[in-house]
């Protein structure tokens, strides 16, 4: 399990921002039901964007940062069948944009094709089919 904060951005020396996460970040388009371990509610998000590690969010509902989640990522695929898989982990960052809230996500363990079958096939699909980068920025074996 990971505990510590994701840093994914980092300030350079001209004053810009520079992206260095370690894995891809493909855009999705998809659905997340989100719930707090805990807790009842189910917050009803949209997908901005996933990788192996993590997931991205519009929320119209605050969740709060550091809050222990499951998440039920729901998709449809090639054949324009919904698909649902589930991830666990930490909502590492959350900001607040006008009336929407920005949310990242951290997994507990990187997606894998024993638990997430279908995104897993979906995901690979996609970067085959669209030439997209492989999933690690750090050049080692791909597994999709």
């Amino acid at each position: 399990m990971q505990n510590k904060k994701q840093n994914t951005i980092k300030k350079t020396k001209k004053g810009s921002f520079k992206d260095i996460r370690k894995w891809y970040r493909y855009q999705f388009f998809g659905n997340a039901k989100v719930s707090v371990y805990g807790e009842r509610k189910i917050y009803n998000t949209n997908i901005a964007n996933i990788s192996l590690s993590g997931i991205g969010l519009y929320s119209e509902r605050s969740i709060g940062k550091g809050k222990k989640v499951k998440i039920r990522i729901i998709f449809i695929d090639k054949n324009g069948n919904i698909k649902e898989n589930i991830a666990t982990g930490k909502i590492d960052w959350q900001e607040k944009l006008k009336n929407i809230y920005l949310i990242g996500i951290f997994f507990d363990e990187e997606l894998n094709i024993n638990r997430q079958p279908e995104l897993i096939k979906h995901l690979t699909w996609l970067i085959n089919t669209y030439k997209w980068p492989q999933p690690y920025k750090d050049q080692r074996i791909a597994v999709v």
